[in-house]
């Protein structure tokens, strides 16, 4: 029989469920919420619904790190049930409870069952006001992010504020702004909002997945835009990430990550519309591959040198290796490399391996195995959507263009740093001849 794990979340850790649920709150946060609370200051408080919505994506990451995976009947799948403590439950109607839990069951691979009720404090009101943003944006220091920066700084406009999260990354971030800054075309403000869960009061180790932790980073930048009373909030993907069509099929469905896919943005707006909020959420960077990302970058003034400080790896920090941010070999860091071949014909980043170290049947070369795989075989409309739908403005044929132009940019990256004699470059040649 399924294990069901079911939690509840009160911010204020008053709560109402008995013997069974698991009890969370405030307080299972490091340092809770106070750095989104001084980032809303500057504009005023958000709307109720902005609050709550925020306030789900919370409890939903509490939940997605304090629940092991290896415990899971397949070691992965968990059935969950969350009930959150919101200030305007009476907004969440069927349709957007049934919205969420579809969700989360794409970004994590879980099946969820969410339940909203009421008692949660009123969220306080500023006491302050420095002036509104013309626009938010998510900012990771990655190239996607810092490309779609200096290019919104090039276009002009009222303040644009970037969100940042990840605190091992604070002074890298920091400095490749400035280096945006220096475009001296719009004034810009870097704010950190990441909030970090603690292990439970038994000391358990926490899950190292984080399958939900892009839900939260969007619904912080949701709550911030609604403050600022603005209209749309950018997360900017270039588009092989955003879609991420799986490499082989062992990587289906929340095996690859979906945080930014068009399906997820277009449920996620759907949420926002239902519980009555007027803002969009939109990854402009969806038509751009990664060598295009690059070249935006480069023609809105950046340097090579700024891409270069970028940070692309998707290894946990304390996975990386001590002296490099880019691990280069997973598939961001491989993607980040035929990108910038592709823009500028070199790329001088500091990764802590190279393709050409990367050997047949070791776990750091899988996927660099699993690309040259997905470059082997013909790909279609029928293999896009193989695992997630698309909204309707955004049909599948409408991105196919771009993911073959990523291809080639793969393609071209194998081809330059495999050396002749090595295993995957017999492999992959082995596979153009076939």
């Amino acid at each position: 029989m399924t294990e069901v794990l079911r939690f509840e979340f009160s911010a204020d850790g008053a709560h109402r469920r008995g013997a069974g649920w698991q009890r969370l709150s405030n307080d299972d946060f490091r340092d809770a919420s106070d750095r989104l609370d001084d980032l809303l200051e500057l504009a005023g408080s958000a709307p109720n619904w902005a609050f709550d919505l925020l306030q789900v994506a919370r409890a939903v990451y509490l939940v997605d790190k304090r629940s092991l995976r290896k415990h899971a009947a397949d070691g992965w799948t968990r059935t969950i049930e969350l009930a959150v403590r919101l200030i305007e439950p009476q907004r969440w109607g069927g349709a957007q409870l049934t919205e969420l839990n579809a969700l989360l069951g794409m970004l994590t691979g879980d099946r969820w069952s969410i339940s909203v009720h009421g008692g949660a404090q009123q969220n306080p009101q500023s006491r302050f006001d420095f002036g509104r943003a013309g626009e938010v944006a998510l900012f990771s220091g990655g190239l996607d992010s810092t490309a779609y920066a200096a290019h919104a700084a090039r276009r002009g406009g009222d303040r644009l504020l970037l969100l940042a999260f990840d605190d091992f990354l604070r002074h890298r971030q920091h400095g490749i702004a400035h280096r945006i800054r220096r475009l001296d075309a719009r004034e810009i403000s870097l704010r950190q909002v990441g909030q970090t869960v603690i292990g439970d009061p038994v000391g358990a180790r926490l899950e190292s997945s984080s399958r939900s932790r892009g839900f939260l980073y969007t619904t912080s930048a949701v709550c911030v835009a609604a403050a600022h009373r603005l209209s749309v909030v950018s997360v900017p993907e270039n588009g092989q990430l955003a879609v991420n069509p799986p490499l082989t099929p062992s990587r289906l469905s929340a095996l690859s990550t979906r945080s930014v896919h068009p399906w997820t943005l277009a449920l996620l707006n759907r949420i926002i519309g239902g519980i009555g909020g007027n803002l969009r959420v939109v990854n402009p960077l969806l038509a751009y591959t990664k060598g295009e990302v690059c070249a935006l970058a480069l023609d809105a003034g950046l340097d090579r040198r700024t891409l270069e400080l970028t940070i692309s790896c998707a290894n946990p920090r304390g996975k990386r290796f001590t002296g490099y941010d880019n691990c280069g070999f997973c598939f961001p860091c491989l993607v980040r490399r035929a990108g910038l071949l592709h823009a500028i014909g070199a790329d001088s980043s500091e990764y802590r391996y190279n393709p050409a170290d990367l050997m047949v049947g070791k776990t750091r070369s899988r996927d660099l195995r699993a690309i040259i795989h997905w470059l082997s075989t013909s790909f279609g409309l029928r293999d896009l959507i193989a695992d997630s739908p698309f909204p309707a403005e955004i049909p599948p044929p409408a991105v196919l263009p771009m993911l073959r132009r990523g291809r080639n940019e793969l393609s071209a990256m194998v081809d330059c740093l495999l050396p002749k004699n090595h295993s995957l470059r017999r492999q992959w040649t082995l596979s153009k001849t076939q």
